[in-house]
């Protein structure tokens, strides 16, 4: 075999498919084959037997190629094209290349992104200069697909005719099939009443329809949403998702998210229902026809120290939240949604108030600023018009500064402005100066703390007060001392050792009593009552291993109130007895197979062990997932156990099983029962999720590359 290489040097201009510049522009590039041969009268080069055609990023093989050097046209016969910074590839029987403007004509043509895991087999194929794509059909999936034959389908595809791309990533089609193997399952014709569909395959970013979700349950009925993605800008999107329960009418969500730069983004939900309420739905008292639900988190950067926040959260009725907490706009998904993008929760749904807020923070040196407005939008059973409303608070803080050797200070200032309809309203200004001084003695790490209080209350209306302008203040002086012990064990051998650290602390705190005593609460400092004296002791207790630091951590502390033992006597409950609950906590940690937290505390005025909590998290053993929570508190006569379950059986069905468990009550709380068949192009799922008030039977579907068909809350 004689082995030709002929170096030729042109214009190589391809670019390919979906906002990519995939196949790219390429002057040098080299041609290996088994046989060469160059016409000159016209000018020709035919290459046959594992024709390679190399250059910079771009690889070409083909089984056979001509070449016409004077118009730069290319024959290729069963060819495949790699573009090796893409990670793209194409290949199929026949084609024809232009090099001068990158068009490609081929029969059939299989194309293959492997970063995005998107396959497209065209036939009919043709890509213009303008990086316009056309087929006379194409079938798309994410799945493995070896489609040499020509009856080989993939477990499943969108089947599109007279398919459209263009570089703004829009794939359109005359009619479309959704395809299960060889079978269509469903199918979306052209008419004048129905626009052409397009497919957000991946791509971000990209108008379209996303997949359909389902729900049922005794109190919905029967549910599907069909959510429609939006992408108005570059920077703007909404996505709009009715849906449809039989027993409850139509609940709409819409979502609308930004982001104008890196620093100003935001998200805003809005649900809907005009509740409808059918045969067959009982409950025990009328619900509110129009229900609603409005959250949002808003996040502006204006410049390097000072930045702009705004938290949206106001609700028609609490229990909106937890009867549909389904569909895209599903408490759920919100709070998942609002951790992932803002690092920043939303209240719980069973909490009786929801918070909005604003606040402006600047930062610059030893000066930090807070501005901030907040609103309850309350649905307890208290009356609304008694709630206070903390409308405005301003902070000042100057940050701990030396004003001599070690002494530390720090400066605090803080006004409050809170607003309700019925009882006390008006301002109060609160100022905090704090002096710090750490120091040495002998092998002990200490220091010494005073805090001096002076607040300022001003009242529009005095109610139970005996007069509208108030002052206070009261001091506070704390005591830190510890010391640290370390030292090294061999365990069975020296070549197993562990690290043990032993901190041993104690503080002294002191606070005398506050010059006023019947004060409006606009703070937690505002129950400040009467004179503190405590001694708190503890230990705490840390061992490593060698390749794991800190495996197991011991804490446990006490406080010892000097107020409360001159009280002894009168003293009747545990509560007013000088010595504290003795409160311990035990964190192993060797993740990521275990994890586990126990925290206790013990009473010893006969209430023993008054409240225990128990954490345990493993992975990989005995099961794939096993997360138990039990809480119990005897002071609250709270008892619950939580479990999670989960585990993989032969590598394809996930099998999920969680229960939170209320002993006081003796009923469940919820339960949820879910089995997935796991493929590696799409997902199948069945389970139910049953309360005390509602039971709701759930079905997912999930394509690879398309998202969820169904959700399991």
């Amino acid at each position: 075999m004689v082995l030709w290489r002929i170096f030729l040097i042109f214009p190589f201009w391809f670019i390919f498919f979906i906002n990519y510049s995939l196949f790219a522009y390429n002057k040098h590039f080299e041609i290996t084959a088994d046989k060469i041969e160059v016409f000159h009268e016209p000018e020709i080069l035919i290459a046959k037997g594992d024709v390679v055609i190399t250059g910079e990023d771009l690889i070409i093989w083909a089984q056979e190629i001509k070449y016409e050097i004077k118009t730069q046209y290319i024959n290729l016969k069963n060819f495949k094209i790699f573009d090796i910074s893409k990670n793209a590839t194409a290949e199929g029987n026949e084609g024809f290349l232009d090099i001068r403007n990158g068009e490609l004509w081929a029969n059939q043509i299989f194309l293959f992104f492997k970063k995005e895991q998107i396959r497209i087999k065209a036939l009919d194929f043709h890509k213009n200069s303008l990086n316009e794509y056309f087929a006379k059909k194409a079938f798309i999936t994410t799945c493995e697909w070896e489609c040499e034959q020509e009856k080989d389908f993939p477990p499943w595809s969108l089947e599109i005719d007279d398919f459209i791309l263009t570089p703004e990533g829009i794939s359109e089609g005359s009619r479309s099939k959704f395809r299960i193997k060889k079978i269509p399952l469903a199918s979306i014709p052209k008419t004048p009443y129905m626009p052409k569909i397009n497919f957000p395959i991946t791509v971000p970013r990209k108008t379209g329809f996303l997949s359909p979700q389902f729900a049922q349950g005794s109190r919905l009925g029967i549910g599907i949403q069909i959510p429609l993605f939006w992408a108005l800008t570059d920077q703007v999107d909404f996505t709009i998702s009715p849906f449809y329960f039989t027993k409850r009418g139509l609940l709409m969500d819409i979502e609308n998210q930004f982001l104008f730069r890196e620093d100003f983004k935001g998200i805003l939900k809005f649900r809907y229902l005009k509740d409808v309420k059918k045969e067959g739905y009982l409950i025990e008292e009328e619900p509110k026809k129009n229900k609603w639900w409005i959250v949002s988190k808003i996040d502006y950067m204006i410049n390097s120290n000072l930045d702009a926040h705004l938290d949206l959260d106001i609700l028609s009725e609490k229990g909106f939240l937890e009867e549909f907490n389904v569909g895209e706009g599903s408490y759920s998904n919100a709070r998942s949604l609002f951790l992932d993008k803002f690092n920043r929760d939303i209240e719980d749904k069973s909490q009786e108030y929801r918070t909005s807020k604003f606040w402006l923070q600047y930062y610059k040196n030893s000066i930090y600023g807070n501005i901030e407005s907040a609103y309850l939008n309350y649905h307890g059973t208290v009356d609304k018009d008694t709630i206070l409303q903390p409308f405005f608070n301003f902070q000042l803080t100057l940050l701990p500064t030396h004003i001599f050797r070690d002494l530390l200070s720090t400066l605090n200032i803080n006004y409050f402005y809170r607003h309700r309809e019925e009882g006390y309203y008006g301002h109060k200004i609160s100022t905090q100066f704090e002096v710090v001084y750490p120091f040495k003695f002998f092998f002990l790490s200490n220091s010494a703390q005073i805090k001096y209080n002076f607040d300022v209350y001003n009242l529009r209306e005095k109610d139970i007060f005996e007069k509208s302008s108030i002052f206070r203040n009261f001091f506070e002086f704390e005591l830190n001392s510890y010391t640290v012990f370390l030292k090294y064990y061999a365990f069975l051998n020296e070549n197993f050792r562990f690290l043990h650290i032993l901190k041993p602390y104690i503080i002294y705190f002191y606070r005398s009593r506050p010059t006023e005593i019947n004060v409006p609460q606009f703070d937690y400092a505002d129950l400040i009552s009467n004179k503190t004296q405590t001694l708190e002791y503890g230990l705490w207790q840390f061992f490593s291993l060698p390749n794991k630091s800190n495996f197991l951590i011991i804490k446990s502390y006490q406080q010892y109130d000097f107020i409360k033992a001159k009280r002894l006597a009168l003293a009747t409950k545990p509560e007013e007895k000088p010595f504290s609950d003795i409160y311990i906590q035990i964190v192993l940690n060797y993740s990521p197979y275990l994890f586990t937290r126990y925290d206790t505390a013990y009473n010893f005025y006969g209430l023993g062990f008054k409240k225990q909590s128990l954490s345990l998290g493993l992975r990989e053993i005995f099961l794939d997932k096993i997360d138990l929570i039990y809480q119990e508190d005897k002071a609250w006569n709270t008892q619950q156990l939580t479990l999670d379950l989960e585990s993989l059986i032969l590598n394809k069905i996930l099998a999920k099983f969680y229960i939170s468990r209320n002993f006081v009550r003796d009923e469940t709380t919820e339960m949820k029962v879910e089995g997935d068949y796991l493929h590696n192009c799409y997902l199948v799922g069945f389970g139910f999720l049953l309360t005390p008030k509602d039971t709701k039977f759930l079905f997912v579907f999930e394509l690879k590359g398309l998202g969820e068909y169904g959700k399991l809350k």
